[in-house]
């Protein structure tokens, strides 16, 4: 299978690259600022699960990588990045509560 060929960490290093991205807006900083004080802000290595079918066709055969994003050991939101067999970026979803 093709996860098990695959450094994990540089997967989870791949998506820190495209969370901190997404950290630098402004707007986001504000919304996560309400929720937590940044400085309290972790973001958490959840899973990585290689997708080998999904309705939405256009994540079969990618890696689906899982991130939490706490404060004070509370889950305040998440994000999801979907990158292609050969480490490409396909989708992502950011999402605070």
């Amino acid at each position: 299978m093709k996860i098990l060929n695959r450094n994990i960490e540089k997967l989870f290093l791949i998506s820190s690259e495209y969370i901190n991205n997404i950290l630098k807006d402004e707007d986001i900083l504000n919304e996560l600022k309400e929720s937590c004080e940044e400085r309290d802000l972790k973001l958490i290595n959840k899973s990585i699960v290689y997708v080998l079918y999904e309705k939405n066709e256009l994540y079969i055969n990618s890696f689906k990588i899982e991130i939490d994003i706490e404060c004070k050991e509370k889950k305040i939101g998440f994000y999801i990045l979907y990158l292609d067999e050969d480490e490409n970026f396909i989708d992502e979803f950011f999402v605070i509560k």
